[in-house]
């Protein structure tokens, strides 16, 4: 399993030395990984406050790549804002800035006002998606190429330089339909938070649809992360409606036993909080069911981004990565 880190390039809590400086700190602690959002016109869930601040997704990447030397960089998830030739072209430049591989991965947007002021039809996300990710493909791989599709056509495009090795693709979703977009069109299935119900549900599509297809589509997810050596304290700012209501795709999710999401326990999948020890536990049941990049989501905990990633990185990671036992809580 791999771990990553979503960096806070978004919100109130944003601040030039947390990328610059939060990106080397990452690396030095041992992270694999740092990962950006995307969006153009952003409309903060309510479980993120009300500042529209947003960086840049490749920008941001840039910025971290600028300072690091080994961390992986990813996008989770590039939405249909840019022509499909300028994706490519931006993550070819990022992997040859940085001297490293690239995840590159994709999504269909969910605000039609952001799609629409980009120059795009929500109503044409899924083709816009499909085809953004075979032009990004062969671009990255081919000279002179040729595309004429539904939405987007051209002849004889070189783009130079090509990034280094061929980027890992990712589709970004919760439902089954993005588990099924996944294995059609990428490398791996990054459906950000679901419940463990949900999860499971959609994990046992993705096996059924690697095994058919002959294909070994990866899993990832980005749940909420709040650790603290106080259990009450991580989950103190934690909004059990605001989190469970947090997706596009929420209406399709699996509900708890009770039927609605009113418990921390409900939540489980969608936010892994409380101790280190506790947060190693609920990890290690994401491990059990074979996903293979878990990223950390700490943007409920931003005001305290640089303290509760090197609590990760010392009480957390060492766990995940080697055999000992985990103490149990009383």
């Amino acid at each position: 399993m791999r771990y990553g880190m979503l960096l806070p390039h978004f919100g109130e809590h944003f601040s030039r030395d947390r990328i610059i400086d939060g990106a080397q700190m990452l690396e030095d602690l041992g992270f694999d990984s740092l990962w950006v959002r995307d969006h153009l016109l952003w409309k903060p869930h309510g479980m993120e406050g009300d500042n529209r601040t947003f960086i840049e997704a490749f920008v941001t990447l840039a910025a971290a790549a600028g300072v690091t030397k080994r961390i992986g960089l990813g996008t989770g998830v590039v939405i249909p804002i840019r022509w499909p030739l300028k994706v490519a072209h931006d993550f070819a430049s990022l992997s040859r800035l940085a001297g490293r591989e690239v995840e590159a991965g994709f999504g269909m947007g969910s605000n039609s006002v952001e799609l629409g002021a980009a120059g795009f039809n929500r109503d044409d996300r899924k083709g816009i998606f499909a085809e953004t990710v075979e032009i990004c493909r062969r671009v990255w791989a081919e000279d002179d190429v040729s595309f004429h599709g539904e939405h987007f056509s051209f002849d004889g495009v070189t783009i130079e330089p090509k990034p280094i090795g061929q980027p890992m693709t990712w589709y970004g979703g919760t439902t089954r339909g993005s588990v099924r977009r996944a294995v059609a069109h990428c490398d791996g299935w990054l459906p950000g938070r679901l419940p463990m119900a949900t999860l499971d549900n959609r994990l046992a599509l993705l096996r059924e649809l690697n095994e058919r297809e002959g294909r070994t589509v990866r899993a990832g997810v980005i749940p909420l992360t709040a650790v603290d050596e106080d259990p009450a304290v991580a989950r103190a700012n934690v909004d059990i409606a605001a989190v469970a209501g947090s997706s596009e795709g929420a209406a399709s999710w699996i509900k708890p036993p009770s039927g609605e999401f009113r418990t921390i326990e409900d939540l489980e999948g969608l936010l892994v909080s409380g101790t280190p020890e506790d947060c190693v536990r609920q990890i290690k049941a994401f491990e059990e069911r074979g996903v293979e990049t878990y990223i950390f989501d700490l943007r409920l905990q931003f005001d305290r981004f640089e303290e509760k990633a090197e609590m990760i990185a010392r009480d957390v990671l060492p766990h995940l990565r080697s055999a000992l036992p985990v103490a149990t809580a009383g």
